[in-house]
């Protein structure tokens, strides 16, 4: 992707037209789904995440917005209740860069569903799942992926085998790299090394639609894991149908990307020849209920920068703009 200096990017001609017409394109389909518009304060008050770009006011520690989800979850406990819904935004979200090209300032749109606690979250999943797979076709990209996975699989055996932090990260980083014998490595001689060792296989079967979910059965976790698996077969046969011709649709059972956020499916939106998922998003029921409040949410981002970037570069990849 092309280096952007400075890090606060300026937009030109083009570049500005099209993330203008991509935001109210996206909006307008989050509109038309029952999506209402938030739009959190730019400046954070409190919990000043770490990686965020902080500045004084007088003499109080402040931050620049960081990361929609945070900001509308905090907003959401604030001010209601019970729970809106639907919620949807637009705009731009500051960062420090991990790596030297990247930039400070990033465009985002995406959209939230919560529920109140005990309610069942299926349908909801599923909405979302159908709302990203629309978004290659709103943003005229030709071709895209949409790898669904769960981060169940991983965090629900983790949990059972009672592993500790330094342990447990050992095996996701392990899975990250998509090598199961490093599970094994990882864990040496502890009681739980080859039963997940054995899962770690199982997940990491080839990516190939629906065909992927029977690797679970071979699963030690099977029993354990089969309302999850139960859950996203229904998801897929209800995907597929609808499933437009220029999106494949993928299974990717090892998808740890996030483990300490995501708890339930989740959803990553990449393009031929792009270095970095250009959307992502996933079931995150433990949110809410860290700042008091007893919901459930999911939603999705869509990273603007990544898609004008991605425009830039590979121009092929898009329709030609009216």
């Amino acid at each position: 992707m092309p280096v952007r200096t400075p890090h606060f990017p300026d937009l030109l001609f083009g570049a500005a037209a099209r993330l203008r017409r991509w935001e109210g394109a996206l909006m307008g389909l989050l509109e038309a789904h029952g999506y209402r518009e938030l739009h959190p304060s730019l400046v954070l008050r409190e919990a000043v995440p770490d990686g965020s770009l902080r500045f004084f006011d007088g003499d109080e520690l402040v931050a620049l917005r960081w990361d929609f989800t945070v900001s509308l979850a905090a907003l959401l406990a604030r001010r209601f209740t019970e729970p809106p819904p639907r919620v949807a935004y637009a705009g731009a979200v500051f960062r420090r860069p991990v790596q030297p090209w990247e930039a400070v300032e990033r465009f985002e749109v995406g959209c939230e569903r919560i529920q109140a606690e005990g309610e069942a979250t299926g349908e909801a999943d599923v909405e979302l799942a159908r709302l990203l797979m629309a978004i290659p076709g709103v943003l005229g990209l030709k071709g895209a992926i949409l790898h669904l996975g769960n981060a169940a699989l991983v965090r629900r055996p983790l949990e059972a085998e009672g592993l500790p932090p330094n342990l447990a990260e050992a095996v996701v980083a392990a899975l990250s790299r998509r090598a199961p014998h490093r599970v094994r490595e990882a864990l040496a001689d502890h009681p739980a090394a080859a039963r997940l060792a054995a899962h770690a296989e199982a997940l990491l079967a080839e990516l190939d639609g629906p065909h992927t979910m029977e690797a679970l059965k071979a699963s030690p976790y099977a029993g354990l894991l089969q309302e999850e698996r139960e859950r996203m077969e229904r998801a897929l046969q209800s995907l597929l149908p609808i499933l437009p011709p220029n999106l494949e649709l993928r299974v990717d059972l090892a998808d740890v990307a996030g483990l300490g956020f995501y708890t339930g499916p989740t959803l990553r939106l990449w393009a031929p020849g792009a270095q970095q998922e250009l959307a992502a998003g996933g079931r995150y029921d433990r949110l809410f209920p860290g700042l008091g409040r007893p919901w459930q949410a999911a939603g999705f981002c869509v990273r603007l920068s990544r898609l004008l970037d991605l425009a830039d570069t590979r121009p092929d990849l898009f329709e030609p703009l009216p």
